[in-house]
C-alpha cells in the first residue's frame, strides 16, 4: 500500500492510517534520503552562525566541538551536504506513473529532524521573539525596538533590527505575543517555537493544495511536490519559523472556501492573511473571480459586471475584516509607518537595489554624488511604479482568464519589484504553483530558482563561521555543478 493510498483509507482509524502512510513513505530511497538530510542539516546548524551567543547549548560537551575552528567548517559542509540531499531527494520524487506515491508522510519525515534545530537561515524567529515579549510587557511594538527589552531578547536579534520597530501586521504580533506567553519568557525557547504557528500552517497547506489541484483540473500529486515538498518550503517556512507560512495557509484557505462559492468567508480568510503579512491583500481578486457565476461562454475571458460585483464585494468586506481585527488586536496601523524598516538594509537580491547600487557607483566614479545619494531612491521608486503597472495589467487583462495563475504572478510581482527580496518571499506564489498550467521552461526555472536559493542561504550563512567555512559552502556548491548533479534541475521529468 502506499503512503497517499494508506492516508485515504477508510476502513482503518486516523493513527493506524498515519503509520502505515509514514512506513508506506520511508520504504521509498529518495525519501530516506531526504530524511537523512534532514538530520544532516540539523547536525550542522548546532553553530555560532545559527545559535544565539546567549545560549547554554555551546557549552554542552556533544557541542563544543561545533563551536570554533574546525568544528565550525565540517559543521558548514555537512549542513550543505544535508541541503544537497534534500534537493537532490525532492527531485527524484517528481511525479511519475511508476507507482511511488508523492505523500505528506514525506513531509513529516523530512521535518521532524528539524522541530528542534535553531532557526534555520534567517534570525527573523528571534526577532519574532522580541516582538512578541514587546507586546506581553504591553509596549508598543510599531513604536519602540528590541533593544528596549535588554537582556536575552535583546542580545539574540541581530543588530540590524535592535532599534526598528515591528513591520508585521497585528495578527502576526499576537500570534508571537501567544507564544512567548507559552513559552514562559525564555528567549531561544520562544523563538524556536515559532515554529509551532508555522507547523500549523504547514498541515493546512499540506490538507487543502492537493484539494485544489483536484478542483482546478491539475495533478493533486504534482501541486503536493512541487509547492509543498520543496525544499524551501521545508528550511524556510519550517525551519527558519516565518510568519509567512501562516499567510499563505490563510491565502490557500480563502482560495478553498472561494471554490465553494462562500464568498464572505473567503474574504475574511483574506483580511486574516493580510493582518499577518499586507501583500496577501491582493488574493481578493481571485477569491472574487472564483465566487463570481460562470460567464456565458462569449465573455469567459473578459469582466463582466458579476465579475466586478464579486471582487469589489470580496474587497470591501476583507478590507471591513481587516479593520476589524486590528481593532481586536489593539495595536492599531503602526505598522504603516514601519513598512520601510525591511529596505533599511541593502539586499542585493532584490533587483531594484542591485541596479541602484550600480549606478550609484557609476555615478560617483562619474563625480556625481549628488545623483548617486539619489540612485537607489530612483531605481526603487521606479520598481514600485513597474510593480503597480503590473498588478493592473494582470488584474485586468490576465485575472479574468486565470485568477489562480494571476495571484501568482501578482506575488511574483510584488517580490520582483520590492527593495528587499529573500527566499522564503518566493514560496508566497511558489506553494501555489503547481495549481497553475506549467510549461516545460517555467518547470527548469523554478527547480533551479529553488536550487538557489536552498543554496544561497548556506553559503551566505556559513560566513557567520569563519571566512574558511564561507570557502568550503561555496565550493561544495560548485563542486555539486561541475560534477554533474545539476543535470537533474534540467530534466526533473525524466
Amino acid at each position: 500500500m502506499t503512503a497517499n493510498t494508506a492516508l485515504r483509507n477508510p476502513e482503518v482509524g486516523i493513527a493506524a492510517r498515519w503509520r502505515d502512510a509514514v512506513v508506506g513513505a520511508w520504504a521509498v530511497r529518495a525519501v530516506r534520503m531526504g530524511t537523512l538530510g534532514s538530520c544532516l542539516i540539523f547536525v550542522g546548524s548546532l553553530t555560532p552562525a545559527f545559535l544565539p551567543t546567549d545560549t547554554a547549548l555551546h557549552r554542552l560537551w556533544l557541542l563544543r566541538s561545533l563551536q570554533d575552528g574546525a568544528g565550525r567548517v565540517v559543521a558548514t559542509a555537512v549542513l550543505l551536504l544535508g541541503v544537497l540531499l534534500l534537493l537532490s531527494a525532492w527531485l527524484r520524487l517528481y511525479p511519475r506513473d511508476d507507482g511511488i506515491d508523492v505523500s505528506r508522510a514525506t513531509l513529516v519525515l523530512w521535518s521532524l529532524p528539524l522541530l528542534l534545530a535553531p532557526p534555520l537561515f534567517s534570525d527573523d524567529a528571534y526577532s519574532y521573539a522580541a516582538q512578541g515579549r514587546i507586546v506581553q510587557l504591553g509596549m508598543d511594538p510599531y513604536a519602540v525596538g528590541p533593544a528596549q527589552l535588554g537582556g536575552s531578547f535583546a542580545s539574540q536579534v541581530d543588530p540590524i533590527w535592535l532599534n526598528t520597530p515591528a513591520p508585521y501586521g497585528p495578527l502576526a504580533l499576537q500570534i508571537q505575543h501567544v507564544v512567548v506567553s507559552l513559552f514562559g519568557g525564555n528567549a531561544y525557547a520562544s523563538a524556536v517555537a515559532m515554529r509551532v504557528p508555522a507547523l500549523i500552517a504547514l498541515v493546512v497547506i499540506v490538507t487543502l493544495v492537493p484539494r485544489l489541484a483536484r478542483t482546478f483540473g491539475k495533478d493533486p500529486r504534482f501541486a503536493l511536490w512541487l509547492g509543498v515538498l520543496n525544499p524551501l518550503t521545508v528550511l524556510h517556512l519550517l525551519g527558519g519559523a516565518h510568519n509567512d507560512a501562516v499567510m499563505i495557509a490563510l491565502v490557500v484557505v480563502a482560495l478553498w472556501l472561494a471554490t465553494k462559492r462562500h464568498l464572505v468567508l473567503a474574504s475574511l480568510a483574506v483580511a486574516l492573511a493580510a493582518t499577518v503579512k499586507q501583500p496577501a491583500l491582493v488574493a481578493v481578486v481571485a477569491v472574487g473571480l472564483l465566487c463570481a457565476p460562470a460567464p456565458l461562454p462569449s465573455r469567459f475571458e473578459s469582466w463582466t459586471r458579476a465579475r466586478w460585483a464579486h471582487v469589489a464585494a470580496a474587497s470591501a468586506m476583507a478590507l471591513a475584516g481587516f479593520a476589524a481585527i486590528t481593532a481586536a488586536t489593539g495595536l492599531g496601523y503602526g505598522w504603516i509607518g514601519a513598512m520601510g524598516v525591511p529596505g533599511q538594509v541593502r539586499n542585493y537580491l532584490a533587483p531594484s537595489t542591485s541596479l541602484g547600487a550600480l549606478l550609484e557607483i557609476a555615478l560617483r566614479f562619474l563625480g556625481q554624488d549628488g545623483g548617486a545619494d539619489l540612485a537607489l531612491t530612483v531605481t526603487r521608486d521606479l520598481a514600485l511604479l513597474g510593480c503597480a503597472l503590473v498588478l493592473a495589467w494582470l488584474v485586468l487583462r490576465r485575472a479574468p482568464r486565470q485568477p489562480v495563475t494571476s495571484l501568482v504572478l501578482m506575488f511574483l510581482a510584488i517580490v520582483v519589484f520590492a527593495p528587499t527580496v529573500q527566499p522564503w518571499y518566493m514560496l508566497w506564489g511558489g506553494v501555489l504553483l503547481g495549481l497553475t498550467t506549467l510549461g516545460r521552461v517555467h518547470l527548469r526555472a523554478a527547480t533551479w530558482l529553488t536550487a538557489f536559493f536552498a543554496c544561497f542561504g548556506v553559503i551566505v550563512y556559513s560566513a557567520h563561521n569563519g571566512i574558511l567555512a564561507f570557502g568550503v559552502s561555496a565550493g561544495l556548491g560548485v563542486l555539486w555543478i561541475v560534477t554533474g548533479h545539476d543535470r537533474e534541475l534540467v530534466h526533473p521529468d525524466k
